[in-house]
């Protein structure tokens, strides 16, 4: 989904992102994390499921010693794969979630994706996230349903089903949603970050 306008004022959470810096595409480098799984899908079903269940048995060593977070959460990097290999190969045009950076239309928005990402986080892990305006210099930016992408997470979770998966990549991509939508904007356009809002995110926490 598409909609219009001139350059706007939109909202971003980080732990990294500095009061008047820029954003850019991908600046977490987290498309190393799922390429491999989208190259090993262009190659064929059999060779996708390999690296998945190398990439499985990589988290369970790793878990054994409790370094597991979300860098080494194979569910997300592989479905994160299946997404970016049905927009090379249907949505060309579309911006990648990689291409990109996410940002939210309201500030409470950000406050409800804020308690599902890190509710039941440490407070040092809570502290840490900052909320900022960002002004996008973006005249159409592509607007998702996220929600979509939580759904086809939960499903390859408990069944490991790519055909699901590539069907609510599908749905995310030519701007379908669910029942309780919450959009997320991305665009790879130049943005950058121009009041902290944190104060207001923790005081809407309590």
């Amino acid at each position: 989904m598409i909609f219009g306008g001139d350059e706007m004022e939109v909202y971003h959470m980080s732990d990294t992102l500095s009061l008047g810096e820029k954003l850019s595409p991908d600046y977490k480098e987290s498309l190393l994390l799922a390429a491999p799984f989208a190259d090993a899908l262009a190659r064929g079903r059999d060779c996708f499921y390999s690296v998945l269940y190398s990439a499985k048995y990589l988290w369970a060593s790793l878990s054994k010693f409790g370094m597991t977070d979300m860098q080494t959460d194979f569910v997300k990097w592989a479905v994160e794969g299946v997404f970016e290999f049905v927009r090379r190969t249907e949505f060309p045009a579309s911006c990648g979630r990689f291409g990109g950076n996410y940002y939210f239309e309201s500030k409470e928005d950000c406050a409800v994706l804020y308690e599902i990402d890190w509710g039941r986080a440490s407070e040092a892990e809570r502290a840490a996230i900052r909320l900022f305006a960002v002004e996008l210099a973006e005249d159409a930016p592509e607007r998702h349903d996220m929600r979509l992408f939580d759904e086809a997470y939960d499903s390859f979770e408990e069944q490991e089903d790519l055909d699901a998966a590539i069907k609510f990549a599908r749905r995310y991509f030519s701007g379908g949603q669910t029942d309780e939508p919450m959009w997320e904007i991305l665009s790879g356009a130049e943005a950058a970050a121009v009041r902290d809002l944190t104060d207001w995110l923790h005081c809407a926490e309590k």
